[in-house]
């Protein structure tokens, strides 16, 4: 069967739809925030390429960004891959940053950015099915980031599964076909339902990802049903696996709740092998945790 693939030349092409407003639970129709200066990191548009791929069963196109490190000789294993959720807002950070590095230091990781081919920030429906579990209720969840229990709030989701394969089977052989990269140290990153996706991934799919980053994830959705997944992980081989959540100032002061990040975190570290950690920006708010959460991820990766 031929691969429905489509590669965009212009790097220009990657722009489109920076100026339009966030239509999405995560940044609302508010201007993106730009990333703390202490972590800022950026990469040239210039040296960005972009694929579209078709959806198998007619969704929406999937628009693929990629940044590999331009100079330098690739690891003998090639370069650890970060596979970043809501791709389109990831790379509008990205292009709109300069780099704060110490001399000399570089980032070591090729970076995919997974988005929808349209000039939206954020393709509000498209994301809501994706990036939610499958679960019962999900073409009408209950819930909203203030009240677990809302209803008519959340758009119909539970297609996560679908998205894997899709990710598994058609994104991550395009990557790795194409760049030099070690396919035994994949990093999936996600915020709010891209942090859900990665919770979700890590709990029923651990052996997919070496790392997962779940930045502000959106545990209140369908009624906290993540919290059931993670009262039942499905077992983590060896060598295990490594999940960060991070989250900003609007989860403090929760952390006796089942909801909390820190109660997420610490039940997660009890599961067998795996390595559990909170990272708390104190300040901020959901929406400036992502830029703020994918600099903070990409700066693991700078040698």
């Amino acid at each position: 069967m031929a691969e429905h693939v489509r590669f965009v030349l212009t790097a220009a092409a990657l722009l489109i739809g920076m100026s339009a407003p966030a239509q999405a639970q995560p940044g609302h129709t508010r201007p993106m925030a730009a990333q703390p200066p202490e972590l800022a990191i950026g990469v040239p548009a210039a040296q960005v390429q972009r694929y579209v791929l078709a959806a198998p069963d007619g969704g929406p196109e999937y628009r693929v960004s990629v940044w590999a490190p331009p100079e330098g000789q690739p690891p003998a294993a090639g370069y650890p891959v970060i596979y970043m959720l809501d791709g389109n807002a990831v790379f509008e950070s990205l292009a709109r940053t300069t780099s704060a590095l110490p001399p000399g230091a570089r980032l070591q990781a090729v970076v995919v950015g997974i988005g929808y081919e349209d000039a939206e920030r954020f393709n509000v429906t498209a994301r809501s099915y994706d990036y939610t579990p499958p679960s019962p209720g999900a073409d009408a969840p209950r819930g909203s980031p203030r009240d677990p229990d809302a209803r008519g709030w959340a758009k119909p989701g539970g297609g996560a599964d679908r998205f894997l394969a899709i990710l598994q089977q058609r994104i991550q052989p395009l990557v790795e076909r194409r760049y030099r990269v070690d396919a035994g140290n994949r990093t999936l990153y996600g915020h709010s339902y891209g942090g859900l996706f990665a919770l979700h991934v890590a709990l029923s799919r651990p052996q997919a990802f070496k790392h997962y980053v779940a930045a502000s994830p959106s545990i209140w959705w369908n009624g906290q049903f993540i919290l059931q997944s993670l009262a039942h992980p499905a077992a983590v081989p060896e060598p295990g696996v490594e999940v960060t959540v991070m989250a900003g100032e609007e989860a403090q002061g929760r952390d006796d709740q089942p909801d909390s990040p820190e109660s997420v975190v610490r039940a997660l570290d009890g599961v067998p092998r795996v390595r559990a950690s909170l990272r708390v920006f104190p300040g901020l708010g959901h929406g400036e945790m992502l830029p703020a959460s994918l600099a903070a991820t990409l700066r693991g990766y700078v040698r």
